[in-house]
């Protein structure tokens, strides 16, 4: 077997009970596989689902006994059952093949252990009660092995035979069947007692084990007329006998080496983490607490209907008032109603990614590129948001300049005013990283507590904090750091946008072993009511 062969090979252990027949005939059959049944491996847990040795040839399966070369039979027939799959071997007459069917016979070698690779695809990974289970839907069974000691509780010999079949082989079924007229049946009441007794005392040995592991160990005293170097092997009979309760000689102890990673490296590899450092919140907590407007269905700006002259209302009439007698004149004004556009704006971004890049990297460059890019864009977004919005900080019908806000004296009637000057109350406050640290290092000056407890904690980019400050709903947006205002008090419902996208484009370049990767999309940023908003520094 090569040496990439031995790496992807398998072993799994299995539990069984025995049915001896004519030992005459020299075949073995085995309940190799239960289907559907989760088993702990060194592999970690995993199961065989029926069908998994559908495309199986039984002559190609070879009978060891524990995994051990010289082979000692080989398949005859493979049959996959409701149950479970079964097999049937034809074991040689060699001293290993007599040793098999002499252990089995006895009650000994009671278990079976299968050899397979896993094929590509064959297996899936499930989660079953917080493990993940591996899932053997196909797989190429190579080898059974009889043991001792096996892992499923249901596999088995099911019988064993000594001379040339003279008829079709059948293994026993659960219940106790008929005896067959060319065979011997066995009566295995003696090796079920034995059996009994044994796994008894291999119980109670255990127990005698636990317990004294519990117990503090003192290793003896060095003997300095002894000179015995430990020789190979000599470790483990060291911890079996410490295992068994008994002392150890220092000397035994004192010569085992110290095996370190440091002196190990070729077999201990670096471990590398998928999490990128760098990479920030992508959110956009500004766009995501104002008004998202309707896609345009084609063009490339934004037509948004402005009302110029509203239509107006008045008293009619007012029974028993002569001044206001019915059938008066109503009162009418000529309404009009023009546009405004909005120009779009695109932000895009990419790269060309070589192959070996894309291919070879570990985790993934494409994921992790495309990750940054998402960030830019969304930090892009933000940024030309607001920039339209500080431009019009101060401008006849722009925002207005509310100075600087003390969060410990903090007044806020003039943007109230603002708002309701256009029938848009404002109720959100849009804050920098330096407002949100004034906001919660405010102190009352004669108590020296938080003037604003309830934003203490769960500030998040993009989120309102627990509470509100004054009836607003308080926002942090990173990108008001670089626009020049500190603080942005308005009504959601006064600044609208739309996107186009995001949409990201890959196009493989075979000129250039490469593929080229962009991340673009289109916005509109429409400040319908920009009088509605005031904007502040913070004290300082």
């Amino acid at each position: 077997m090569a040496d990439n062969d031995e790496e992807r090979f398998q072993t799994t252990d299995l539990d069984a009970e025995i049915e001896v027949r004519d030992l005459s005939k020299r075949e073995i059959g085995i309940r190799i596989v239960p289907w559907d049944t989760v088993v702990d491996t060194p592999q970690g847990p995993e199961e065989f689902r029926r069908g998994a040795f559908a495309e199986v040839d039984p002559r190609r399966v070879v009978l060891r006994m524990d995994h051990q070369n010289p082979p000692a039979g080989r398949g005859m027939t493979l049959e996959e059952r409701d149950d479970a799959a079964y097999m049937t071997f034809k074991v040689s007459a060699t001293a290993r093949g007599d040793e098999i069917l002499t252990l089995a016979a006895d009650g000994v070698a009671t278990g079976a252990s299968v050899g397979f690779f896993q094929i590509p695809g064959g297996t899936k990974i499930e989660s079953r009660g917080g493990r993940r289970v591996r899932v053997h839907e196909k797989s190429d069974l190579r080898e059974v092995s009889t043991t001792w000691l096996p892992t499923y509780a249901t596999a088995a010999v099911q019988f064993v035979r000594n001379a040339e079949p003279t008829e079709e082989i059948t293994p026993m079924p659960d219940t106790e069947a008929a005896p067959v007229v060319t065979e011997t049946t066995v009566d295995l009441t003696p090796i079920t007692s034995t059996l009994s007794s044994m796994e008894q005392r291999i119980n109670d040995r255990f127990a005698q084990m636990e317990e004294r592991s519990r117990a503090a160990f003192v290793i003896p005293a060095a003997q300095p007329e002894m000179d015995v170097r430990a020789k190979r092997g000599d470790w483990m009979a060291a911890v079996l006998r410490m295992l068994s309760g008994e002392r150890v000689n220092d000397l035994q102890m004192r010569e085992l080496a110290d095996l370190v990673t440091s002196d190990n490296v070729g077999v201990v590899p670096d471990a590398y983490s998928t999490e990128l450092i760098g990479v920030i919140d992508p959110t956009r907590p500004f766009l995501n607490t104002t008004r998202r407007l309707d896609l345009p269905p084609a063009g490339m700006s934004l037509v948004v209907p402005k009302i110029v002259t509203k239509p107006t209302a008045g008293v009619s009439s007012v029974y028993g008032d002569e001044s206001y007698p019915e059938k008066s004149e109503i009162t009418s004004t000529a309404t009009s109603i023009t546009n405004v556009s909005y120009d779009a704006v695109t932000i895009a971004g990419g790269g060309d990614i070589s192959i070996q890049l894309l291919k070879r990297s570990s985790a993934s460059y494409l994921s992790l590129f495309l990750e940054l890019l998402a960030e830019a864009y969304a930090n892009n977004a933000e940024s030309e948001a607001l920039a339209t919005l500080s431009a019009l900080v101060g401008q006849v019908g722009g925002v207005n300049d509310g100075g600087v806000l003390d969060p410990e004296n903090l007044v806020l009637g003039d943007a109230w005013a603002s708002g309701a000057a256009v029938r848009k109350p404002i109720n959100t406050m849009w804050l920098s990283s330096a407002a949100v640290g004034a906001f919660i290092d405010a102190k009352n000056s004669g108590t020296n507590a938080p003037l604003y407890s309830n934003i203490q904690s769960g500030f998040t980019a993009g989120t309102g904090a627990a509470g509100t400050i004054s009836g607003l709903r308080p926002v942090w947006v990173p990108a008001l750091d670089s626009a020049g205002i500190d603080v942005l008090v308005g009504p959601s419902s006064g600044f609208g946008w739309t996107e186009d996208g995001t949409y990201t484009l890959q196009v493989d370049v075979p000129a250039k072993a490469g593929r080229d990767v962009a991340l673009v999309g289109i916005l509109w940023f429409a400040p319908m009511y920009p009088t509605a908003f005031t904007a502040y520094s913070i004290a300082s």
